[in-house]
């Protein structure tokens, strides 16, 4: 019988040691990759809860400044003038006066609003939202009615600073559809969180939907990822 030597059983031990080694420090990188990686999603997956980073936090109220310039990109932009006298309250474009349910569709996917009367489609037009920031998807209502307010937000290059944003529906804490001058790249990702329309595309849903009013709600906003053909909304990771 051949016994094994002293520098055989050390050799054994070391390629075993080398090999626990090996198999942890695998071990270890995986599990820092798989617990990063799962971070970074629950990250991304998360609902914001706020779009425009200033303004969200200080006030929310109606200002109108109609000597005031704004900045968009590093680059001075001009708002247009406000008058609150031009907001109407008698239906507009053959609105029926019967008491249909509203709801305002938004689909991400196409970057397009579907605004509805019951069944009947009212309105619908190109938007543009999230883009350095996400539109929240969810079942909302709209919350507050401003005929103009200031938003900021953004740091460095992407600060911005602009008043009388005209046709404010707020639906998500400082979320909302409004008119939008500082751009003009609608049926395109381009703002901070909201949905931004052309002005008097704004102007339009301003006056047809429905703000709060004693135990009523304001008139839905539905925010989808896509929309099917039967206008069915898809949302992936909806607000609660």
């Amino acid at each position: 019988m051949v016994k094994k030597s002293a520098s055989s059983k050390s050799k054994k031990k070391r390629g075993i040691l080398h090999f626990a080694r090996k198999y942890l420090f695998f071990f270890v990188v995986a599990l820092v990759f798989f617990t990063g990686t799962l971070v970074a999603f629950k990250l991304s997956s998360t609902q914001p809860t706020c779009a425009n980073s200033k303004s969200c936090a200080t006030d929310l109220s109606e200002k109108i400044e109609n000597n005031a310039t704004g900045i968009f990109q590093g680059k001075k932009v001009i708002p247009p003038k406000i008058d609150s006298s031009q907001v109407i309250s008698k239906p507009v474009l053959g609105a029926t006066t019967q008491k249909e349910e509203k709801h305002i569709y938004v689909d991400l996917a196409v970057q397009k609003l579907y605004a509805y009367e019951g069944k009947k489609l009212f309105f619908t037009t190109l938007v543009a939202t999230g883009k350095w920031g996400k539109t929240p998807t969810g079942n909302f209502h709209i919350w507050e009615k401003l005929v103009s307010t200031r938003m900021t937000g953004g740091e460095g290059a992407d600060a911005y600073d602009l008043p009388n944003v005209p046709w404010v529906m707020y639906f998500y804490h400082d979320f909302g559809l409004h008119g939008a001058y500082w751009h003009d790249n609608f049926g395109h990702t381009m703002s901070h969180g909201c949905v931004n329309m052309r002005q008097v595309d704004a102007k339009t849903i301003f006056e047809w939907a429905d703000g709060p009013s004693g135990d009523q709600l304001g008139t839905a906003v539905s925010i989808c990822d896509s929309i099917t053909k039967s206008m069915q909304c898809i949302q992936n990771n909806p607000v609660n």
